[in-house]
Parts: structure tokens; C-alpha cells; sequence
């Protein structure tokens, strides 16, 4: 096994492409030239290539093999040819190489740049080097400014730069323009038809779900060969995408999106005065006729949506509809999902639809979205609210179980379960005939009216979640989180804890058993400052162990390793020249053959003796730099000089967490505990 591994990180994007210089052959011939001219002996040399990925980012498959072999402790030495190969971002770039890499004494070099970190004794390479990653920084901004706008240029020509045609065409290969695709065409147009047959966009996704036709995204899948399991699981929006895309009249359209900021993966709708749109680009499947008429009916379903002026609807509404709602009188005549009538007009919880009430509102709780509960209620097979009414009427149906996001984001508003009593949410327009929701200060709301399921604090919380989504959940998460990238597991079901915080609550919680209510596991929570106290301090505690059990001094004391291996490799090196000898004397007759043979034995039986001998020394080597290395990283746990987060990274494989808060903590050296 070599003592010094070299890793050898090659980067080429989609842009470098056109420059032969950047090609990954002569980023790997200039890469080995520079290998050799290190004179490093007994090295090992690992290729990572990373093949049309930008640097903008560090999401790179190749890349990020390598800092896990560096958080391992597998790698020395990490040569790349200039600094734009490993990040065009200056931040990342100096955190790693200022930062990270000195943590686990890597030595980084950077070819062209000439840069070696070996030179600078723990500086940071000065102004010349932070200047470098600001032009390699700024480089990429003009790079993707100039891109846009190639990409609209192109799109102003028609050309489909998009790497998928919309569902129900395909791309040809050959002329790169959109064919339409018979199978998914033929859903688009039973869309159509029953849209114009003024269908709800609820019934025909139910229609499209029994059918069994997988959904736009599962089809894309299937057709580039992929082995999944279909839901057919349709979503309203999907149903509402498809009627309202002008390009299955055969126009082409883009520019629909454009990026919030220069390199961000964020995008937002334009204005639509800003989209191109080219007609008659490709073969259409619905006619402009069909298009026109589905949007017209469309524009009347928002229309009968919008928010009228109160005064107009409460002087046209029933008031005595109103009088009966303002009193507390339920006119409603189904109550929601959960509760049933009972003979005195009250609603009473009924069970078991009150208990999957909870057990959403749990879930949203413990921070799963609204997608993750609808596919969990499906795979449990509980009927959805219209299928259990209908069962409960005494309908023959055979429930579908099909939830959506609609209806359990539906569920989680209904102010409803706390107890209250909420109607006059939609007023009927008596000169048109239509109805449009209120805004929410005109609803009648009457507190404590019923049962209630769901606590009024559970469900303000709930609403929090939902009123401000998932970006500000993010952008409000404290970005010092101690346990991320999988570290840290839950101790029965062995999947990865998820950090929440509820009301200034900060909690680590396993959500795959949530549903479960058997599993040892079921909402087992644990408090994230307490958690991250008591790991470290199990590893400081184990890190002074680990100092007081290792002589320090030994470390410091000149390699007699190496100098024994030296002797075995030149003792070798002289027997296998006189093994030659001995050869060269039978050849020329000199010794007879037995004689030879007998010598020829007695030097390979003391060279495979010495090989051995080297070995070991080698074998103790490694191991006193392992021994050496869990000083260093104890050391500096004991110190803290280095951050919490980077400690454990380099001491803890996993954590284990189970109920009780006992926890099971996993080491990446096994010596760590050994010194115990």
C-alpha cells in the first residue's frame, strides 16, 4: 500500500469544451508532468474527472467523491490545473483551500497558477491569490451574461434549445424540432374533450388517474428507459398546465422564465409581453378553435373566483341565509372531513377521518410538505374525503385513494377543526348568478362551536408554515446546524433525523415512522441543543482519553521507519543483483545447474524475508500516522482551534439516536475508542 496518495482532479464544462487547452487530455498530461517533477516515492495517483459540470457550484459528482476520501483521511495531496478547475466561486474556493484543507493537512497545488500550499507555511497565498479567485468569480458572471443572451437569440430564431419537447411531442433528433408524440398526445387531446364538455378540472384528473395514464413527469421517466412504478397520480395543476400551453396549437413559446439573479437556480414567471412566441413551428394537436373555447371557460372559472366589492354581494345575497350563518345555525349541508351530523343538527368527530386529521396535521408539523403527506396517505390507502362520503352514503365504489397536494393543503387551512364554526367564505351574485370567494375578514366565524380536533396552537403553527412556505423556512434555518449530510440517524429505523423548528423550537425528529404509531420510533423528538451539547462533549472527553493514553513525544523523534525501510529496499536491491550474478555465472558455465538452483533459493528466500521485514516497518509507519493524525484531531477538539462542525466531520462516521435520548456515536478511526 502507498504512503502518500495524490488526488488528481480534472474539470471540463460544456464552455471549456471549445478550447483545446482546457481538454481533459492536456489537463491530464500537464497534471502527470507536474507528478513527476515532485519526486514524491511510494505514491499512489487518484483520478477524479468531472465532465461537463459548471464550477459555479460545488455539485459535482467526481468532486465530491474526492472531499469524502479527504474527510476520510484518504488523501495527501490534491493537484488541479488552475484554480477555476475546482470553483469559479471565490468563497467556496477559500473556504476549502484556507479553511478546510489544512484542517486535514492536504497539501493543494495549482499548476498554472503556480501555487503550492506547501510554500506558504499556513498563509493564505496573499492578495495575488484572493484576486485570482475573484477574476476566475467574475469570469463566470460574464460568461452566463453572455450565454442569456445567445440562448434569446436562438429562441427568436425558433430554435428548441429546451432538452425536452412538452408532453405530447417528442424531439427529432435530426432536425431538433418537436413531433407530436402518439400515446401523450392522445391524453392531451381527451383533456381537451373533456374541458369542452365543460368537465371540472377535479373530475377530469380523476378520469386520467383511473385510466391509468402515468402523469406528465413518470412518462418522461419511462420513456428514457427508467424502472419505476407508476402512480398515475394526477395533480389538478398538471390537468391546468396542459389546457392553458398555447404550444399544442403548434406555436413555439420561451422566455417564459428568466433567472432572479446572474448564476442563481431561482427563476420567476415573466412578463408575458417578454415571451417569444412563433406560430405554427410544429405540427399542432388541439385546433386554435378547441384552444380559444377552453380558455374562454377557463377565464369564467377564475373569473367566478375573483374578490368582489362586499357591499354589491351582501345587498344581492340571502339574508336570511345570512341571519341563520350569523347565529351559528349550520346551513352547510355536508360538514368537512372528520366530523359527521348528528341528529340535532351539531357536528360530532367521527373516526377514524378524525385521527388521519391529526395525523396530517402532525406531519406538517414535523415539517414534511404537503406532497410528502398526500403520498404517504396514498400508500396507506385511506379514501379521500369525497370517496369517504360517498361510502358513507352507501355508494359502490371501489376507493381509488388518490390524494393530492390540494387536499391535504385544503385540510391544513380549515379553520374549521379547532372547534369553530366558519361560513359566509362565498357570496352568490344574484344579478349575474355567480359565486366569488370573500376575503377572509367577511367570513362569520363563531369560536368553540363544536368538537374540536385539532388545537388552536396546532393550528396556528400549522398555518405559519403554510402562510410563509418553504423559502422563508430556509431562509429563516440557522446556518450553523451542526449535524447535516446524513450523520445523524435514528437508532431503530435507521433513517436520517429531520431538523425542524416549530415556535423558537429547535428539533431533530424521525418522520418516516410518523405514520406508524407501533414503531418504537414514532415521533420520537430530540431537543437539537441538548443533542449538540452532548455530542460534544463525549467527544472532548474522549479527545483528552485520547491525548493522556498517547506518548506526544514520539511523534516529534526522527521516522526510524523509514530508515529501516530503506535498508530492507537497498538489502533487497543487492541480493536480487547478485540472484542476476549467480545467473550470469550458470549462463556462462561457471557453476553447475544445482548449484545455481540452490543459490537462486537461498536469494529469493532472504528477499522475501526482507519484503516482509519492509512491510511491517511500512505497516507500523501507517499506523503511527493514523495514531498521529487522531492526536492532532484530538488535540484540537480539546482546544477547540478548529469549529465544532469541522471536528466532527473528521472524528464521527454516524450518530445514532434512540428513544430516550441514548445515543450510539460511531467513530472513523477505530483507535479513537481503542485509547479508552
Amino acid at each position: 500500500m502507498s504512503d502518500y496518495i495524490i488526488a488528481k482532479y480534472v474539470r471540463l464544462s460544456r464552455d471549456d469544451a471549445y478550447s483545446d487547452s482546457l481538454s481533459i487530455p492536456n489537463q491530464k498530461a500537464l497534471l502527470d508532468n507536474h507528478i513527476e517533477t515532485l519526486g514524491i516515492s511510494n505514491s499512489e495517483v487518484l483520478e477524479f474527472v468531472d465532465n461537463g459540470f459548471t464550477g459555479t457550484n460545488l455539485e459535482r459528482p467526481a468532486l465530491q467523491e474526492m472531499l469524502g476520501l479527504v474527510q476520510s483521511g484518504g488523501v495527501n495531496c490534491i493537484l488541479v490545473k488552475d484554480f477555476s478547475r475546482f470553483a469559479r466561486n471565490e468563497i467556496e474556493s477559500s473556504y476549502y483551500i484556507e479553511k478546510i484543507f489544512p484542517l486535514y493537512r492536504i497539501r493543494f497545488i495549482s499548476v498554472s497558477d503556480g501555487f503550492d500550499s506547501d510554500d506558504y507555511n499556513d498563509s493564505t497565498g496573499g492578495m495575488e491569490v484572493a484576486f485570482k479567485f475573484l477574476l476566475h468569480e467574475y469570469y463566470s458572471y460574464d460568461l452566463s451574461r453572455k450565454v442569456k443572451s445567445a440562448r434569446r437569440i436562438k429562441m427568436k430564431s425558433g430554435d428548441n434549445i429546451v432538452a425536452n419537447a412538452v408532453y405530447g411531442y417528442q424531439k427529432n433528433m435530426t432536425t431538433g424540432k418537436w413531433e407530436p408524440d402518439a400515446e401523450a398526445a392522445e391524453v392531451v387531446r381527451l383533456i381537451y374533450r373533456k374541458a369542452l364538455e365543460s368537465m371540472p378540472v377535479s373530475q377530469i384528473r380523476c378520469i386520467l388517474s383511473a385510466a391509468r395514464y402515468p402523469t406528465p413527469q413518470e412518462y418522461i421517466k419511462i420513456k428514457r428507459g427508467k424502472e419505476i412504478v407508476p402512480e398515475y397520480a394526477w395533480e389538478s395543476r398538471a390537468v391546468i398546465n396542459i389546457l392553458e400551453n398555447e404550444q399544442y396549437i403548434g406555436s413555439y413559446v420561451s422566455g417564459k422564465y428568466e433567472q432572479k439573479k446572474i448564476l442563481s437556480r431561482n427563476r420567476i414567471l415573466a412578463d408575458k409581453s417578454e415571451w417569444i412566441v412563433i406560430p405554427d413551428s410544429h405540427p399542432p394537436i388541439i385546433s386554435k378553435e378547441d384552444f380559444n373555447a377552453v380558455q374562454e371557460l377557463l377565464g369564467r372559472i377564475k373569473g367566478a373566483r375573483s374578490e368582489k366589492p362586499i357591499d354589491r354581494l351582501l345587498n344581492c345575497e340571502n339574508r336570511s341565509d345570512r341571519s341563520r350563518m350569523a347565529h351559528g345555525e349550520k346551513i352547510n349541508p355536508t360538514p368537512p372531513y372528520g366530523y359527521t351530523r348528528s341528529c340535532g343538527e351539531q357536528w360530532e368527530q367521527t373516526e377514524p377521518t378524525a385521527s388521519r386529521v391529526r395525523e396530517i396535521f402532525d406531519m406538517t408539523l414535523c415539517g414534511l410538505s404537503c406532497m410528502e403527506i398526500s403520498k404517504m396517505l396514498r400508500e396507506a390507502g385511506y379514501p379521500t374525503p369525497s370517496e369517504h362520503i360517498k361510502l358513507m352514503r352507501g355508494h359502490d365504489i371501489s376507493p381509488e385513494c388518490l390524494w393530492s397536494e390540494g387536499i391535504v393543503r385544503r385540510i391544513l387551512k380549515n379553520a374549521q377543526y379547532t372547534g369553530a364554526y366558519v361560513s359566509g367564505k362565498v357570496r352568490w351574485d344574484t344579478e349575474t348568478g355567480k359565486k366569488y370567494s370573500m376575503m377572509e375578514s367577511d367570513w362569520i366565524v363563531i369560536p368553540d362551536k363544536h368538537p374540536a380536533i385539532i388545537t388552536q396552537d396546532a393550528y396556528d403553527q400549522v398555518q405559519e408554515r403554510i402562510r410563509y412556505g418553504t423559502e422563508r423556512r430556509k431562509n429563516t434555518r440557522p446556518r450553523d446546524i451542526l449535524f447535516n449530510g446524513g450523520i445523524l440517524k435514528c437508532g431503530c429505523c435507521g433513517y436520517g433525523l429531520r431538523y425542524s423548528d416549530v415556535s423558537n423550537t429547535h428539533y431533530y425528529h424521525c418522520i418516516h415512522t410518523i405514520s406508524i404509531p407501533d414503531a418504537e420510533c414514532h415521533k420520537m423528538k430530540v431537543n437539537a441543543c441538548d443533542l449538540d451539547n452532548a455530542v460534544l462533549t463525549t467527544i472532548k472527553k474522549q479527545a483528552e482519553i485520547v491525548l493522556g493514553s498517547i506518548d506526544m513525544s514520539g511523534f516529534r523523534k526522527p521516522n526510524v521507519e523509514t530508515r529501516q525501510i530503506d535498508e530492507c529496499e537497498s538489502r533487497i536491491k543487492e541480493l536480487s543483483e547478485q540472484r542476476q550474478d549467480c545467473y550470469e555465472r550458470f549462463m556462462c558455465g561457471e557453476i553447475d545447474r544445482d548449484t545455481f538452483l540452490s543459490m537462486k533459493s537461498d536469494y529469493t528466500a532472504l528477499i522475501e524475508n526482507l519484503n516482509t521485514q519492509a512491510s511491517l516497518y511500512r505497516q507500523i509507519g501507517r499506523d503511527k500516522e493514523a495514531q498521529k493524525k487522531i492526536a492532532e484531531f484530538a488535540a484540537e477538539a480539546v482546544s477547540e482551534t478548529a469549529t465544532p462542525k469541522d471536528i466532527l466531520n473528521a472524528l464521527v462516521e454516524k450518530i445514532l439516536v434512540f428513544p430516550g435520548n441514548h445515543l450510539e456515536i460511531h467513530w472513523k478511526f477505530a483507535d479513537f475508542t481503542e485509547n479508552n
